[in-house]
């Protein structure tokens, strides 16, 4: 075979292709979505970054697009001329296709993160899940919180795996008789918004420590769905109870619009909803309705014991919790 930019049939040159045609420049594959080269995470740019050289761009569903000679950046969109947003002019000129994120394992594309306590039986966990190559640590992106610091180890990414640190909120019983964890958790995704890495993935993945977690699994539920502002109700324990379906906790699917929404109106939710008293599941839930998310009813997705559970031989079912030893 050779390599060269088209073919024409001889006698002598089948021209079968091969393999994929090569991107003219450092950016992804504008006409069929998979996945993405790992020079992606570390040559392509972040939303305002200067991606004039670059001219690709992490954000999901984002462009580089020119502002002048010296200046381009990545955005979903850009008015010729005068922009109102920043009082000046832009060229608007698209120096590279349309990003759909980083999606280097699979598409969509997951970004998973589990809130930890080292110094408990969740620490060991999340150290086998890391050496086994498992759990949140198979999914797209990934990362970790706690309120102390703790060092899991090294993926086989080749990234060194270090806690997010938190601050360290005291947790209540809720209203059933759960962890009154809401303030808590607020405090994670109040972490997750500022750090703004969710915006490269298509769907943002909470995950307990001790469920089992199947990635690609869960990219067949959430496929469908992509690009929609949506999240999971993942159990209907008790069909007749006002209160459900709702998402239980074990595991959490948002969209990346989903995201958004909350990045934008989370402060409606803590100032204008009576969470007190609530886990961190009812207050999600609660918080995604009120802010108008939409909601996808899978209750295969999930096999948690504590909802009605699933058999370990379900090959549809993408987490399975509590296991709580390696």
């Amino acid at each position: 075979g050779q390599c060269k930019p088209s073919c024409t049939a001889t006698q002598w040159d089948m021209c079968t292709p091969s393999g994929p045609v090569t991107p003219m420049s450092a950016a992804t594959i504008a006409n069929s979505k998979s996945t993405v080269g790992p020079w992606v995470v570390d040559q392509c740019s972040n939303r305002w970054d200067n991606c004039q050289h670059s001219t690709c761009c992490h954000e999901v569903g984002t462009q580089c697009f020119e502002k002048d000679g010296t200046y381009a950046t990545c955005k979903e969109s850009c008015i010729t001329g005068l922009d109102p947003k920043d009082n000046s002019t832009w060229s608007c000129r698209a120096l590279g296709p349309r990003s759909w994120g980083l999606a280097t394992k699979g598409s969509p594309s997951l970004f998973c993160f589990s809130l930890y306590m080292p110094s408990r039986y969740e620490g060991p966990l999340m150290k086998s899940q890391i050496q086994r190559n498992a759990g949140i640590f198979a999914c797209d992106g990934y990362d970790v919180f706690a309120a102390e610091n703790d060092t899991l180890g090294t993926t086989k990414d080749g990234i060194t795996v270090k806690a997010n640190l938190i601050p360290e909120i005291s947790v209540g019983i809720s209203q059933d008789g759960t962890a009154g964890n809401s303030k808590l958790f607020m405090a994670v995704w109040d972490k997750i918004i500022a750090m703004g890495r969710f915006r490269n993935y298509d769907w943002t993945i909470k995950v307990d420590p001790d469920a089992v977690l199947l990635p690609w699994r869960l990219r067949s539920h959430m496929a469908p769905h992509t690009g929609e502002k949506v999240y999971v109700v993942n159990c209907n324990k008790f069909p007749q109870s006002p209160n459900f379906p709702m998402m239980y906790g074990a595991l959490e699917v948002f969209s990346k619009n989903a995201m958004e929404a909350y990045a934008e109106g989370s402060w409606k939710c803590g100032t204008q909803l009576p969470w007190k008293l609530w886990g961190e599941d009812y207050y999600m839930t609660h918080c995604m309705d009120f802010l108008s998310v939409g909601r996808i009813g899978d209750f295969s997705v999930l096999g948690d014991n504590m909802c009605v559970g699933a058999h370990c031989g379900d090959t549809n079912t993408a987490s399975f919790p509590p296991f709580k030893n390696e």
